[in-house]
């Protein structure tokens, strides 16, 4: 019986939390050090573009204590439902001035701002475990400006081709050089392609990155023209700082 009631409680007092995107989880495991489960909802391998949440999403999100956004785009569709069925809602973004473009988390300094949001919000909710979010949280900042460093070390205005844009704060950062070939989530126009050759031309640009929820087509007609190595680099890796130092060597000539 004993065993039965600790079961009970158990199941009605854990600490829940819903996201997104995998590397959201990453920055919330770091505040928490794994001691809050995580829903995901959009799984390795989907498209935060076109990704319809499942029957077992909306339920798992139901019984979320918070479910933390980030602006990628099948929210813009399923947001309102989601505050229907679970009106606790916190931007990850919160205290970043962004554009349209979605891919915050590729940016360590913007790290911080991100996980400023969790230390608060899950602070908020478990007040009891405040102290011990915020020893995390300025371990987790720590780590994002040693990671920083690292980068301002390793990068040098280097361009790179990319099919999605979605290193674009990650260049802005660190004043690096991202063409994009798609359009709107569209393939690139031949008039568009022949542009992009003669820049790669002009600079020598011999990388290019291609997603795994996109096409190759044009990257792969792009690579045959320019003599360019084509590699597959997903925004959506959980760990974020492993998932960049890969960059940061491809763009270095490594890997």
């Amino acid at each position: 019986m004993k065993k039965i009631l600790l079961l009970f409680i158990y199941i009605y007092s854990y600490a829940y939390v819903s996201v997104s995107i995998l590397p959201q989880k990453f920055v919330i495991d770091k505040i928490t050090q794994n001691s809050i489960d995580v829903n995901v909802l959009i799984p390795k391998g989907a498209s935060p573009a076109i990704y319809s949440p499942k029957p077992r999403d909306l339920i798992a999100l139901k019984k979320s204590d918070v479910y933390f956004t980030i602006g990628v785009p099948f929210e813009r569709a399923w947001l309102y439902k989601f505050k229907k069925i679970n009106p606790k809602i916190v931007d990850f973004a919160k205290y970043i001035k962004k554009d349209k473009n979605p891919h915050i988390w590729l940016d360590p300094i913007l790290l911080i701002q991100q996980a400023k949001v969790v230390y608060e919000t899950l602070s908020n909710l478990y007040p009891k475990k405040r102290e011990f979010f915020y020893r995390n949280f300025l371990n987790f900042k720590d780590e994002c400006l040693k990671f920083d460093n690292y980068a301002k070390s390793h990068l040098n205005h280097q361009k790179f081709i990319i099919f999605h844009p979605n290193l674009y704060y990650f260049a802005k950062r660190y004043s690096l050089k991202e063409i994009a070939l798609e359009k709107n989530g569209k393939e690139p126009t031949i008039k568009y392609l022949l542009q992009i050759i003669k820049i790669a031309q002009k600079y020598g640009i011999h990388l290019i990155l291609t997603a795994p929820e996109f096409s190759h087509k044009s990257a792969n007609f792009l690579a045959n023209k320019i003599g360019a190595k084509v590699v597959e680099f997903s925004a959506l890796e959980y760990d974020i700082f492993k998932n960049l130092k890969m960059v940061i060597e491809l763009l270095n000539g490594k890997n």
